[in-house]
């Protein structure tokens, strides 16, 4: 099966957005944590796409909404910690905002879908 959109977003971020910028987190458990989170959110859009079960799909598309939103927690963290600036708290939040926004869409559709 292809990826989602979202799949793709969210792979990305990580790979363009948060690897390199964990390189420079002085702590190692909050670094752990936000790539952690990254991977539980692929996973999330993974099996959200590969699924055809209408319930289970919204199910995951809920963990990559929760997993999203812990996310804009932990980039908050860092800031607090100075480990990044507020311009890049602000460039990783629009990110997960479209992620988010599809998220919502996705949500949507497979509701009036039903």
């Amino acid at each position: 099966m292809e990826p989602s959109i979202l799949q793709k977003k969210a792979e990305i971020l990580l790979e363009r957005d948060v690897y390199p910028l964990l390189k420079n987190f002085p702590q190692f458990s909050l670094s752990q944590e936000i790539k952690q989170s990254c991977f539980r959110l692929i996973r999330a859009a993974v099996m959200a796409n590969n699924l055809t079960v209408v319930k289970k799909r919204l199910e995951w598309l809920d963990e990559a909404d929760a997993e999203k939103t812990l996310l804009l927690v932990l980039f908050g963290v860092a800031r607090t910690q100075k480990y990044i600036t507020e311009k890049k708290v602000h460039e990783l939040q629009t990110k997960l905002n479209e992620l988010g926004r599809i998220i919502g869409g996705l949500q949507k559709h497979f509701i009036n879908n039903r």
